[in-house]
């Protein structure tokens, strides 16, 4: 039986607001083409399940990270090791996705029918382990033990994220600090990680390595909070996926806390009696978003993500002038900017 396979799209190169990644072009073409290779398989059902979600594009932001980050220390890097490295990260984020949508029952992401809802469930998972182990295969060959150790330190923190977003599913009452301690351990560690991996195949000096760990820190931040907002205000045909997605199933995003603080009883109650309620009809959402927009919810988010954005651009002071540095710069404001 064969399955629908989406098209390539290398959204981040593609996208006229990420004109700025052209720099790294050669780079990140390199990495699709190695991701390619990294979906194929002689069993075919993996090899189906690795197209799907290797090849439905996406933003390719980690892979971007790895590459800028390098770049902006030494243009003379070596290109294969480069991509190898970014090559990997991609693969352990898409397997991620991969396990994340089995455990959320998600059916579609970017727009397309995820692997688990084409595949089921068993397959799905089995093959995100399959994209793991590529990912580890992938990184055998590396003679610098220190670019191994932050993957691998980087997934754990990821994996302990995505716990914690699942013990916080169902709780309207969590706290700012748990919240953001949710995003830094589920999304930014890892960015922070590609870009230390960037800094550490260039052979950036300590201060330079720590400048870009806290970039992508705060970049990684910033992405997450932005991702939350866009959840409530993007456009579906843009992200992907309907409004509200994560009141319906129970999370607690900054959006969500910044309004209950500011909001009347009332309002409140009506907002506490829609969240989790996974049949929540689309008018009754259309009066959620609208109430959060009155509370200024959205406009707080939204700031939140830009302070982050800058302290990300404030931490590559430490680098030298060049037009990765600029590019970095560049992402950062994508990061708060885009709109899918």
């Amino acid at each position: 039986m064969s399955h629908p396979v989406p098209p390539t799209d290398t959204a981040i190169i593609q996208n006229g607001a990420t004109a700025f990644l052209e720099i790294v072009r050669p780079d990140l073409q390199a990495v699709e083409d190695e991701l390619q290779q990294a979906a194929a398989s002689t069993v075919h059902e993996v090899g189906a399940v690795g197209r799907h979600v290797l090849l439905a594009g996406g933003k390719r932001f980690r892979p971007a990270c790895v590459a800028l980050s390098s770049r902006a220390i030494s243009e003379h890097v070596d290109a294969r090791r480069l991509v190898a490295v970014a090559t990997a990260m991609e693969l352990v984020h898409t397997a991620t996705l991969v396990h994340d949508d089995v455990v959320d029952n998600t059916r579609v992401r970017r727009g397309v029918a995820t692997a688990n809802a084409v595949f089921g469930n068993g397959v799905a998972v089995l093959t995100g382990d399959y994209l793991l182990a590529r990912a580890v295969s992938m990184l055998a060959s590396e003679t610098n033990m220190r670019l191994i150790h932050t993957l691998a330190d980087v997934t754990v923190q990821m994996s302990e994220g995505e716990v914690l977003q699942m013990v916080a599913s169902g709780d309207p009452n969590l706290t700012d600090e748990a919240y953001f301690e949710l995003i830094r351990k589920k999304t930014a560690e890892f960015i922070a990680g590609c870009c230390r991996c960037g800094a550490i195949l260039a052979e950036a000096s300590s201060d330079e390595e720590e400048a870009l760990w806290h970039y992508g820190l705060n970049i990684g931040m910033a992405f997450q909070i932005t991702d939350d907002l866009l959840d409530y205000t993007g456009d579906p045909a843009l992200t992907g996926k309907p409004v509200g997605n994560d009141l319906r199933e129970g999370r607690a995003t900054l959006p969500l806390l910044l309004g209950l603080r500011n909001m009347s009883d009332g309002h409140r109650a009506m907002l506490l009696s829609a969240f989790g309620d996974a049949s929540l009809p689309n008018h009754s959402m259309s009066m959620v978003v609208q109430t959060l927009r009155l509370a200024r919810a959205f406009d707080e988010t939204a700031a939140a993500a830009r302070v982050r954005a800058r302290m990300a651009k404030d931490a590559l002071s430490v680098l030298r002038p060049s037009p990765y540095r600029d590019a970095l710069g560049e992402l950062a404001d994508y990061a708060v900017e885009r709109t899918r």
